[in-house]
C-alpha cells in the first residue's frame, strides 16, 4: 500500500534536490576558477619545465661547454611563455560569469531561476564532454566537471519542478488553455452577435 507523502515530507525532499542543485552550482564556481588559474597543464608544464631549466643553468655553472644548450633552452622557454601569455585570471572570469547570471535566483532559492538556470550548466556540461574526449590531461578535471554539471541539472531541474507544483506555479495544459480559449471566443461571439 502506497502512503501519500505529507507537506513535510515534500519539503524535505524539495529541500535536498535544491542543495543537490546549488552543491553543483557552487562546485562548478570553485572548479573553474580553480581549474583555470591553478590546474591548467599548461601552468604546470611551465612550472616543471621552469625547474629543468634552473637545474640546467646551474649545471652550466660546473661545466661551462653546456653554455648554448642553457641560452637555446631558455629562448624556447621564453617563446612558449609568449605562446600561452594569456591572463588565468580574465580567463576564469569568462568561464565562471554565465555562472553568476542566476546566482541571486538560486540563492532565493525561486524555482523559475532554477528550471532555466539548467540552460547555462549546458556550457559546463558540453564542455566537460568535449574535454574528457580530447584532452587525457584534462581528463580527471572533465570528469569532475561532468559530475557537478549533472548535480546541478538534475537538482536544479527536480526542484523547479517540486517547488513550482507545491506554490502552484506551471503551465496549464493545452486542453484547458484550449478549452477556456473556446469558451471566451464562443460568448464573445454571443455577445456580439445581438
Amino acid at each position: 500500500m502506497q502512503t501519500i507523502p505529507t507537506t513535510q515530507d515534500t519539503q524535505k525532499r524539495i529541500t535536498r534536490y535544491r542543495f543537490l542543485g546549488l552543491f553543483g552550482y557552487f562546485g562548478l564556481i570553485i572548479l573553474m576558477f580553480v581549474w583555470q588559474l591553478w590546474l591548467t597543464p599548461e601552468k604546470i608544464q611551465d612550472h616543471t619545465q621552469s625547474q629543468a631549466l634552473a637545474e640546467l643553468t646551474a649545471m652550466a655553472d660546473v661545466n661551462p661547454e653546456l653554455l648554448p644548450q642553457v641560452e637555446a633552452e631558455k629562448q624556447k622557454w621564453l617563446e612558449r611563455q609568449a605562446a600561452h601569455e594569456s591572463n588565468p585570471l580574465a580567463k576564469a572570469f569568462i568561464w565562471i560569469f554565465p555562472l553568476l547570471i542566476p546566482f541571486y535566483g538560486l540563492v532565493k532559492g525561486k524555482p523559475y531561476t532554477a528550471a532555466w538556470s539548467n540552460f547555462v550548466v549546458m556550457i559546463y556540461y558540453m564542455h566537460s564532454l568535449t574535454i574528457m574526449y580530447t584532452d587525457p590531461d584534462e581528463r580527471y578535471l572533465a570528469i569532475l566537471e561532468f559530475a557537478l554539471a549533472n548535480c546541478m541539472l538534475f537538482g536544479n531541474g527536480i526542484y523547479a519542478r517540486m517547488q513550482g507544483k507545491e506554490l502552484g506555479l506551471g503551465l496549464d495544459k493545452l486542453k484547458v488553455v484550449m478549452a477556456e480559449e473556446k469558451e471566451r471566443e464562443e460568448a464573445y461571439k454571443a455577445q456580439h452577435k445581438d
